[in-house]
């Protein structure tokens, strides 16, 4: 079993981050340099299908779960090396909030990975939790003011 997360404290509201977190999942290039491309393929009220195409050439197809105002969790339909899922939490310790991202799940079966694999997981996690909670912070500065 793999388990990679990391999670940093946001300034900023509930309602902010979760406007910011949804437009992660139709937008990912905006918070993920990597990303080149993302197709919505199905949509509902809480959840949406879709296929993100990396710089690397690997293509993800998965279904995003919308927990209103505290969690997405990505779920693979189809990923070359893994099995499992993506959540994106917001939370509340004491007066901060947080968001933390996390990948829990295994290697497909015969996938071995190599010596980089989970250093580089690891390092993309952090770039996106940092990239996300940046902007995160900067809307909120804007609609304050604005106001």
């Amino acid at each position: 079993m793999i388990h990679v997360e990391f999670a940093v404290p946001i300034h900023a509201t509930r309602a902010s981050a979760w406007r910011l977190l949804k437009d992660k999942v139709e937008t990912p290039q905006r918070f993920a340099a990597q990303v080149m491309a993302c197709e919505v393929m199905e949509r509902r009220e809480d959840e949406v299908l879709r296929r993100v195409t990396f710089d690397d050439g690997i293509t993800v197809t998965e279904r995003v779960l919308f927990l209103p105002e505290e969690e997405l969790v990505y779920r693979f339909v189809d990923h070359p090396k893994f099995e499992g899922e993506i959540r994106n939490l917001l939370f509340q310790t004491g007066d901060s909030l947080w968001l933390s991202i996390y990948f829990q799940g295994r290697t497909r079966e015969g996938v071995e990975l190599g010596a980089g694999d989970l250093d580089q997981l690891r390092e993309g996690f952090a770039r996106t939790v940092l990239s996300a909670a940046q902007q995160i912070e900067e809307s909120e500065r804007a609609a304050l003011e604005t106001t």
